[in-house]
Order: C-alpha cells, then sequence, then structure tokens
C-alpha cells in the first residue's frame, strides 16, 4: 500500500502542468497495472467506486459554489481515478453502447465484403 501510495505522488509530481487528465490517468493506470497483473480484490473496486462517487459530488458542489479551480481540479481527480478503475477493476467500467453497436456494424460490413469481393467462398 505505502509502495503504491509513493509511486502515485512521484507521478503526480512530474507530471506536466499542461498534461491532460485522461492522459495522466492512463499513464498512471499503466503504472498500477504493470506494478500488479491481477485484477484488484473486489473490496479494492468498491473503494475506488465510492472514491468516484464522493469526488463527483464535490465537484458538483464546486460546481454549485462557482469555484472553477476546485472545480477543474476534482474532474482531473475523478478521471485519475476513473483510469485507476479501468486498468483494476474491468469490470466496473461502463460499457459504451454505442461503440459496441458500431463494432458489430463493422464486424457485418467486414463478413459482407468479404463475401463479395470472393463471390461468395468466403463461406459467411
Amino acid at each position: 500500500m505505502q509502495s503504491r501510495l509513493v509511486l502515485t505522488l512521484l507521478l503526480l509530481a512530474f507530471a506536466a502542468p499542461g498534461a491532460n487528465a485522461q492522459t495522466l490517468s492512463a499513464q498512471q493506470a499503466q503504472a498500477l497495472l504493470a506494478m500488479r497483473g491481477t485484477n484488484a480484490h473486489p473490496a479494492e473496486c468498491s473503494r475506488l467506486r465510492r472514491q468516484i462517487d464522493h469526488v463527483y459530488g464535490m465537484q458538483a458542489r464546486a460546481k454549485q459554489l462557482g469555484n472553477d479551480h476546485w472545480e477543474s481540479r476534482t474532474a482531473d481527480h475523478a478521471n485519475l481515478l476513473r483510469g485507476v478503475q479501468a486498468a483494476r477493476c474491468p469490470n466496473d467500467v461502463p460499457v459504451d453502447e454505442v461503440s459496441e453497436a458500431i463494432v458489430e456494424l463493422l464486424k457485418l460490413a467486414a463478413k459482407g465484403a468479404a463475401t463479395y469481393f470472393t463471390f461468395g467462398m468466403a463461406g459467411f
């Protein structure tokens, strides 16, 4: 636990100030994933879900108070936690239904093209 904290603090200390939060979280998530190749324990995933919910609550509070800096920092923190959650708890990450529909459409188009260009010999 202490080594994870040190690793996270080091990554935050050396992050470029103009870096986008999604890129930063992806890099940190990759570092955390490399540190431990297996999925996280369900309790850790539950803790991450609670942290993300709390940060989104704080972001709404910052927006309500009109504090732009606090709102942007909490958004960055939420993106960081989402990246960690995506790397450590793949079952908890929401599935984008539009992306899945596009992938299915492309698969169908590829099968149709293979059948068309092989004059039906592709076997689909």
